[in-house]
């Protein structure tokens, strides 16, 4: 059925408009060049792939996790993480990013008694998570970044899907974008202060590099592995440590800009039980801020 739907989404074509395209931030594409409205569409698409870009992202990440468990079952996970900018001043915008986990994971009981009995996943929500970075205002082709706290809150329903600690720390990126790339780096660090004494405490990283090359049509090849490490799990079990990549489309659906990406991993090193591999299938929609692009300096760019 997944596999249907992203085939029929892949076969959606963009449609022309004579009106003014929400797909450019409410800018009269129709009257720009074909250089300006590819170049106005690159702004878009490159602002969708910068974590605090001005551009609000709705994005469904389906993670289809292989090898789970002591009997290397399957897990399902789908994270809810819209993402909004916020303007704050001219020269300052905050970047929300809330993520909701919905999880399906797999009995961890034998063979024999699921051949018998039957073993049902355990499915609920997991620990939510909101991140905020404050962004300054960049000039062209400089350094973008942003830094800010990230919270985790222990509503995992039933509470075996999550922590139950209350968590916090700090997030930070950074990212360039020269030519056809944006690339960067995101950071994240979360220590519990508080909840169940009866669960283990807190202390984990994620590190998740990207990289996008852009190619005219809106396509896209691209790489974001989500490396995690549990700094207070033993040994040789802190790390996962993901490889891989694949591709993306931005295109419209009816005056909707959406976003769909496929990616697929392989896990170098990892703690026992965790994920083998994981694919990775990401529907977005796209909701282009207009005061959020200098237009002006996107037509100087595409006249050049």
């Amino acid at each position: 059925m997944l596999a249907a739907i992203l085939a029929a989404l892949l076969a959606v074509q963009p449609t022309p408009s004579p009106s003014p395209s929400p797909a450019a931030g409410g800018f009269d594409m129709s009257k720009l060049t074909p250089a300006q409205q590819e170049a106005v569409q690159q702004a878009i698409i490159k602002a969708s792939q910068n974590p605090v870009g001005n551009i609000a992202v709705v994005p469904l990440q389906n993670n289809g996790n292989y090898g789970v468990g002591p009997y290397a079952r399957y897990q399902y996970n789908l994270n809810v993480q819209p993402v909004v900018p916020i303007m704050l001043s001219k020269s300052t915008t905050l970047i929300a990013r809330t993520i909701i986990p919905i999880v399906s994971n797999p009995s961890n009981a034998p063979p024999e008694y699921c051949a018998r009995f039957g073993c049902g996943a355990t499915n609920g929500v997991g620990d939510v998570q909101e991140q905020l970075y404050f962004a300054p205002k960049t000039a062209p082709g400089a350094l973008i970044w942003g830094a800010g706290p990230i919270f985790q809150i222990p509503v995992a329903s039933p509470d075996t899907l999550g922590t139950g600690k209350w968590s916090a720390g700090p997030a930070a990126v950074a990212l360039v974008m020269p030519g056809r790339w944006v690339m960067g780096m995101l950071v994240t660090q979360l220590w519990s202060f508080a909840g169940k004494a009866s669960r283990p405490d807190v202390n984990s990283g994620l590190f998740q590099p990207f990289f996008n090359y852009n190619i005219p049509g809106g396509w896209a090849l691209t790489t974001a592995p989500l490396i995690a490490v549990n700094y207070a799990a033993p040994g040789n079990q802190k790390w996962a440590v993901p490889i891989g990549g694949g591709g993306s489309k931005t295109f419209k659906m009816g005056d909707q800009p959406v976003q769909i990406g496929v990616l697929y991993y392989s896990y170098v090193q990892k703690p026992l039980y965790s994920p083998q591999t994981n694919l990775r299938v990401i529907f977005s929609l796209l909701y282009p801020i207009k005061r959020g692009f200098d237009l002006q300096q996107i037509m100087q760019e595409a006249t050049k």
